[in-house]
């Protein structure tokens, strides 16, 4: 809950602002980057699959070949407008302040700052960060306090449906970090352990919510 408080507080203030595309280190989803990321996707897949497909389920192997058919057209068709976004929101990138003092959260790791719909940042840490029954059985609880916390910060026009529907969208997110950064980092030990369980969580979310279904 307090992730997900502070997450407002990332995207609330800068929600929609045009202003945002003109910062030259911000990138913005676009035709090229879909179509070069989706190319990405498809090209590690092998690799990915060669690895770590004896250790994952085979609906999580499934839907994740099946995603990268539709990689492009997914990133292209959100409608929710832009702010600012983490990209890599979860539990590692997280300090937590102790009764000793320090902040309450403080976030790291700010190199896929970006634009993009905030809930993005949501779904990933929820997916990633949750173990899947802890997130099943509040998810819907804590999602409802995100877009509470949205609107308290000043977003308007954006509606319970229309959050949820976004965030059952952006379920994918995880799945692509998961495949993508397995196969452009070194290999270790810890690294296979964190990218099954991220393939695996995430996977299992976009399952949990059907979220198949709107990438057509």
């Amino acid at each position: 809950a307090l992730a997900l408080r502070e997450a407002s507080r990332l995207h609330a203030p800068r929600w929609g602002d045009p202003s945002l595309e003109q910062v030259a280190f911000l990138t913005a989803p676009g035709a090229d980057s879909a179509q070069l990321l989706q190319a990405m996707y498809k090209a590690l897949w092998p690799g990915f699959a060669e690895r770590y497909a004896a250790s994952l389920a085979p609906e999580v192997i499934d839907l994740s070949q099946r995603l990268g058919d539709h990689l492009a057209g997914w990133v292209l068709a959100g409608t929710t407008p832009l702010t600012l976004v983490h990209g890599d929101y979860r539990i590692d990138n997280m300090l937590f302040g102790t009764e000793a003092g320090g902040y309450p959260l403080a976030v790291v790791d700010w190199q896929t700052l970006g634009l993009g719909a905030g809930v993005a940042d949501v779904a990933y840490f929820m997916g990633a960060s949750l173990l899947p029954e802890d997130r099943r059985s509040r998810e819907e609880a804590l999602i409802r306090e995100y877009h509470a916390q949205l609107l308290a910060g000043g977003v308007g026009s954006y509606s319970w449906d229309q959050c949820f529907h976004d965030y059952r969208r952006n379920t994918f997110g995880g799945i692509v970090m998961a495949v993508v950064a397995s196969m452009l980092v070194e290999q270790t030990e810890r690294g296979d352990e964190m990218f099954l369980a991220m393939a695996s969580r995430h996977a299992h979310h976009a399952l949990d919510l059907e979220s198949e279904a709107l990438l057509s």
